[in-house]
């Protein structure tokens, strides 16, 4: 990987700026920190301002307009777009253990163990696991009197794994967490996550009347930023509250709907090159009617 000094004059002359015309740090400077020097925060993003370069580019040009290998990781771990796909995750997980061997990164090392928890709970079909990793998350991060981006992220991650009690109170903090990340780029798509994470939570605990709200501002935060898969999980899932209230013959309907959409959306990719790592609608689709079908035959039981 080049140095920063080498990457910043790159940018530079192929922004044809000379030495002398930077603004924001003397010549004198320039050079030296070009030369190798590591220059304060300070300068150095004053630097990036005038290169009108940000903080992430900068060091994705400087590993050869690739991602450092733990942002690529985290990147495979939030693009996870099936987690019912037991060889990605394994292969996934594998990655993790081979990066973890040579770096201290709690915060890879905690996505490792959610990883495995993904596992479990496809193996065994159940949210209802024991996770001694999970608790531990949670106590490290519960006893902080601020929760970061990162922080919440792996909250939002292991909660379902909790009792409904204690999930709740974890949803509660962790959406109150969330408010000081408002105007955080594309934080909208961590929102849409958590909330229909919350809403599955409630459904699968039994009283899915309380999944309703998440549900509602899900589905608004995905029309309005055009999240279309997210859009419609979330008009499916209210079919749950919408049986609960009383509404049968609505929510079946919704169901179909939903189901319909899904299967078209899959049409489409008959006139597209396949891609292995593409959503497959009608997995999803069966997925959605499997769980539908489930929760039909436990109201009967009920009865």
């Amino acid at each position: 990987m080049k140095t920063i000094g080498a990457t910043i004059r790159e940018i530079r002359l192929n922004k044809n700026i000379k030495q002398n015309k930077m603004s924001s740090v003397k010549q004198s400077s320039l050079a030296n920190i070009e030369k190798g020097r590591i220059p304060s925060v300070e300068i150095f993003m004053d630097i990036l301002q005038e290169l009108d370069i940000n903080v992430l580019e900068f060091f994705y040009i400087q590993n050869d307009f690739k991602l450092v290998e733990r942002d690529h990781l985290f990147k495979l771990f939030r693009e996870q777009k099936q987690s019912l796909n037991e060889p990605f995750l394994l292969d996934l997980i594998g990655k993790y253990d081979e990066y973890l061997e040579r770096a201290n990164d709690p915060f890879a090392e905690s996505l490792r163990h959610i990883l495995n928890i993904s596992v479990e709970i496809n193996r065994k079909q159940t949210f209802d696991i024991e996770s001694r990793e999970a608790k531990e998350i949670w106590e490290r991060i519960a006893m902080q009197n601020v929760w970061y981006h990162n922080d919440i992220y792996l909250i939002t991650k292991i909660f379902f794994t909790f009792p409904i009690d204690h999930a709740e109170k974890v949803i509660v903090r962790a959406t109150e967490e969330l408010k000081k990340y408002d105007n955080y780029p594309q934080i909208h798509l961590f929102k849409i996550s958590f909330l229909l994470n919350c809403a599955r939570h409630y459904i699968l605990g039994g009283v899915p009347l309380q999944s309703k709200l998440h549900l509602i501002e899900a589905e608004r935060l995905s029309r309005l930023h055009q999240v279309e898969i997210s859009r419609v999980t979330a008009h499916h899932l209210l079919a749950y509250s919408e049986f609960a209230e009383g509404y049968r013959e609505e929510a079946q309907q919704r169901v179909d709907r939903t189901t319909k959409v899904l299967h078209a959306l899959e049409a489409l990719n008959e006139f597209t090159p396949k891609d292995k790592d593409a959503l497959n609608y009608d997995k999803i689709a069966a997925d959605h009617t499997k769980e539908w079908n489930r929760f039909l035959s436990e109201q009967i039981v009920i009865k």
